[in-house]
């Protein structure tokens, strides 16, 4: 399908259909229980739907209102050092901005502040995608959450496993980034401010999936990283933090979106045994995406005149994606329900104890093809997880690789690379670059095969020592 161009619905609708068949063909099921099976997740898929719709929707109305634009701006104009730059950008806005909306809107918020900065646009391409790091807590973490669902792990234990393994991650993609944005020399020079943001944004991760769950991991950590850069800056650049107030105002949203999620959890946390099917609605991150979606242009004291055109666009943006997204979600039920998944684990099984170095490449197989953790998890996480069982590999740790992986590979997906090269050739040029890098000027074409190589490379290098990793906890 990737060599005839087919895109993600075409290429799900066919897997599903073949799927179909090969399930009834070979494995004689019966259409009856295949459709009961695919209603008893019906829940999860409108979850997941969700989700995506109302991060889209965030995204295109703090777009509308100048909201991220403000921020932007005033992020533009702390960092004065070009490496403080790369890390602000790769390791702090590109994962909270991604935290928060998915879909890779990270790039879109990355990619023109670092044009703005004064890189070259081939690199703001590249160093926009290597931002997207945070992909398994994207939108809040559904694709996480499908993993947990479909392999019967703990969504809390998954998220917390997946961050432990994500620090390399952190650490080895800040370090490509600084060596292609300022050069080997200054990248090595840059080492105690790269161990200060990456080590943050690992910690943070972490913890916040310890104490308060995973679906603001992601959020929270990488605010503590920008967090601790910019006081490093404050150091070391006699920069001031004050934050101007209407850029104070823009953040409203966020903090909206952040407290309805912190109280919901204390509220589920503090709730006598099983939490009511209101209370767990309430609790989704769908819901307080959608609602602070909706109240944002209220929050920014503006007019609800943006909304009309901003749900339009979302509905035109979302449909594609929610489709595709869903028919992956039916494929994965359908591996499951039907017995195919346990015969590609029995598969993968034979290799025996070399299954765990395999099994990080066949997550990123999955989020290189379908462009979204979700997709792969839909597709792999339960074969995986049965593999795991067969060679006797504890499953939480096989099923988090899948996780981590399968998420730094959206990064290289094509749909991605082409957004980040389309965003990278029209964003404005740098009214004034922050420092000089004779490319203030910069007209170059943004050409796939300028960017997609380098993503390749360094995602490739990151899978060795997660296939490594995975071998080293057998």
């Amino acid at each position: 399908m990737l060599v005839f161009r087919v895109g993600p619905i075409g290429t799900a609708a066919t897997a599903l259909a073949c799927g179909v068949g090969v399930a009834m063909g070979v494995f004689a099921a019966e259409m009856g229980p295949i459709l009961s099976a695919q209603a008893a997740m019906a829940s999860l898929f409108v979850e997941v739907a969700a989700i995506l719709f109302g991060g889209l929707w965030l995204s295109r109305i703090l777009t509308a209102t100048g909201a991220q634009q403000r921020l932007a701006g005033w992020l533009t104009g702390m960092c004065r050092d070009p490496a403080r730059a790369v890390l602000l950008v790769v390791l702090g806005v590109v994962p909270f901005a991604e935290s928060m909306t998915g879909f890779g809107i990270g790039v879109v918020v990355g990619i023109p502040l670092l044009i703005q900065f004064g890189f070259p646009r081939v690199h703001a391409a590249i160093l926009g995608l290597l931002g997207l790091i945070i992909v398994p807590w994207g939108s809040l973490g559904p694709g996480t959450l499908v993993a947990a669902r479909l392999t019967g792990i703990d969504f809390q234990a998954l998220g917390i496993a997946s961050a432990l393994l994500s620090g390399p991650v952190f650490i080895l993609m800040g370090a490509g980034a600084l060596t292609l944005g300022v050069g080997g020399r200054r990248a090595a020079a840059a080492w105690p401010d790269l161990v200060l943001t990456a080590g943050v944004l690992w910690v943070a991760v972490w913890g916040v999936n310890v104490v308060l769950g995973t679906p603001l991991a992601g959020v929270l950590g990488s605010l503590a990283s920008i967090s601790a850069l910019l006081i490093r800056v404050r150091l070391y650049e006699r920069q001031s933090l004050v934050i101007p107030l209407l850029v104070r105002r823009d953040l409203a949203p966020y903090a909206m979106l952040i407290a309805g999620l912190l109280v919901t959890s204390a509220w589920m946390a503090l709730w006598p045994g099983k939490a009511p099917a209101w209370l767990r609605v309430l609790h989704s991150p769908a819901t307080w995406l959608l609602v602070t979606a909706a109240l944002t242009p209220v929050l920014l004291g503006q007019s609800m005149q943006a909304q009309p055109r901003a749900l339009r666009q979302t509905l035109s943006g979302w449909w594609p994606i929610a489709l595709a997204t869903v028919l992956f979600l039916a494929l994965g039920t359908l591996l499951s329900s039907t017995g195919m998944s346990t015969v590609l684990a029995q598969a993968g099984a034979q290799l025996g104890p070399a299954y765990p170095a395999l099994a990080p490449w066949i997550g990123a197989l999955g989020g290189f093809l379908t462009g979204s953790n979700t997709g792969a998890s839909a597709m792999f996480a339960a074969s995986q997880a049965q593999a795991a069982q067969a060679i006797g590999y504890p499953v939480l740790t096989l099923v988090a690789f899948q996780n981590v992986a399968a998420s730094l590979a959206t990064m290289a997906a094509v749909p991605r690379v082409m957004m980040a090269c389309r965003i990278a050739q029209d964003a404005p040029p740098p009214q004034q670059a922050i420092f000089a890098t004779g490319v203030t000027a910069d007209a170059s074409v943004v050409s796939r095969s300028h960017v997609w190589p380098i993503v390749l490379v360094l995602n490739g290098l990151i899978l060795v020592v997660l296939s490594a990793l995975s071998m080293g906890l057998m």
